[in-house]
């Protein structure tokens, strides 16, 4: 959004309902010149130049430029520029968080390499995608809860492969949850999972339930990093007895 789309924007938004002053208008100009870095800011002309731009009646820059000086919702931003008090700034970030519009993360591998899942299943690939972009973002519950998911969703997968859905459901027909599905897979003589998937497993059991039942509890990064490695090699074991994946990933990748 530029700073002109950012002033047509106020009027459409706030002409009704809280009708701005020129003061509010230059307010929200510097809110928008340091929303991404808050030591920038604006001159008195910048902002009167602005606002005249939009379409507004021009402004007189050295009154302004008073005002803005008299102002405690402001502070210098150097030789002859100002910029709001951080206060200010906290208070205004939900009148005007519309300018920010959405972030895209990037993807990464941060905690499971998406190589691994590549080609397994388009539902699987985005709930691996949103593990690693919600673990970006430090949303370590939603990270957590995601994860559980993508093992309920693996343990299916194997029994589905097997023809064997019906051991891993209840009375009432449906899918067990993960507390359940983890024991019966690693209790499972039929199956072959090996001893660090199993360990693996049953380590990411009791944060998923945290994160998934506990109200008081909420996971941090710690949590998730000191399960990382046994998740990685639980998930690759349980592709491969899905019949997902056929080959291991190149050490690199590991």
């Amino acid at each position: 959004m530029t700073e002109r789309e950012f002033l047509a924007e106020l009027d459409r938004r706030f002409t009704d309902a809280e009708r701005l002053s020129s003061m509010d208008r230059a307010l929200a100009l510097l809110w928008f010149a340091g929303h991404d870095d808050p030591t920038l800011g604006l001159t008195a002309r910048d902002i009167a130049t602005a606002v005249a731009g939009a379409g507004h009646p021009a402004q007189n820059a050295p009154r302004l430029n008073t005002q803005l000086e008299a102002d405690r919702r402001t502070s210098r931003a150097g030789r002859a520029g100002w910029r709001l008090h951080p206060r200010t700034r906290r208070e205004l970030d939900p009148k005007y968080a519309f300018a920010r519009g959405s972030v895209r993360l990037a993807a990464s591998d941060s905690v499971l390499p998406r190589e691994l899942f590549t080609g397994t299943r388009g539902y699987i690939e985005r709930v691996v995608e949103q593990i690693n972009k919600s673990y970006d973002a430090e949303l370590w519950d939603c990270c957590t809860v995601m994860c559980r998911r993508l093992l309920e969703t693996l343990i299916i997968e194997v029994y589905e492969k097997l023809d064997r859905a019906a051991d891993i459901k209840g009375a009432d027909g449906h899918f067990k949850q993960l507390n359940d599905l983890i024991n019966t897979i690693t209790a499972d003589t039929r199956i072959n999972l090996g001893r660090n998937a199993v360990k693996g497993l049953k380590d990411f059991k009791e944060l998923g339930d945290l994160s998934a039942h506990n109200r008081r509890f909420n996971a941090r990064q710690p949590d998730i990093d000191r399960v990382r490695t046994g998740l990685r090699v639980a998930t690759e074991e349980l592709l491969h007895l899905a019949g997902l994946r056929m080959h291991a990933l190149p050490s690199a990748a590991l």
